[in-house]
């Protein structure tokens, strides 16, 4: 059920013009004496200005109001997906690292009495990568929730963090869990 992450060509600012074609490859020669880095998976080199958008599932963006679905990693286990479109400088890298944490009231079982809180790699490079799934940032669910249903409707804050070169890009948002009963019995199954 995961998603290709949404590359934006429009402005970045901007609540609309989300494109969610899953690859974008930017050259960057201008760099010396090191061969250039593709970028791929919702990361432009070449914005304007530092940013970061994060959407859902099917190309959504999460704001304030949202409503955030509950799918299945590559794995077959559960998960809340994070569709980043970001860019803005040059990481001269294929990884990105997010500080995710999400809090749900009655839920915070995970990490340091959150819901979910850590630090998430994000593959932004061209080539195949064997770590983790490909335009998705996974958020896990705590081992405490043994009914994902449990958390439908549940209120959450999301405060999700990347540093763009020496700038702090930071995104916030309230938003609605989603993880209707029927969706949840019918179990999560590898879809990739």
């Amino acid at each position: 059920m995961t998603a290709g992450a949404t590359d934006s060509a429009a402005d970045q600012g901007s609540e609309t013009g989300a494109d969610t074609s899953a690859e974008e490859t930017t050259d960057t020669s201008g760099t010396t004496g090191e061969m250039p880095v593709n970028y791929c998976h919702g990361f432009q080199v070449a914005a304007a200005k530092p940013f970061l958008a994060l959407y859902r599932e099917g190309g959504e963006k999460l704001v304030d109001g949202s409503t955030w679905p509950l799918e299945c990693d590559r794995d077959g286990a559960w998960m809340f997906g994070l569709y980043p479109s970001l860019g803005g400088w040059d990481p001269m890298a294929s990884e990105v690292m997010f500080t995710v944490e999400v809090d749900v009231e009655g839920f915070d079982l995970g990490a340091e009495g959150h819901f979910f809180s850590d630090e998430v790699d994000y593959h932004i490079g061209c080539e195949q990568s064997f770590a983790g799934s490909l335009g998705v940032a996974p958020v896990s669910l705590p081992a405490g929730v043994t009914d994902p249903a449990q958390l439908d409707g549940k209120p959450a804050t999301l405060h999700v963090t990347v540093l763009a070169g020496d700038m702090e890009l930071r995104v916030d948002a309230s938003v609605t869990l989603s993880a209707p009963a029927e969706e949840v019995l019918r179990g999560c199954v590898d879809s990739l």
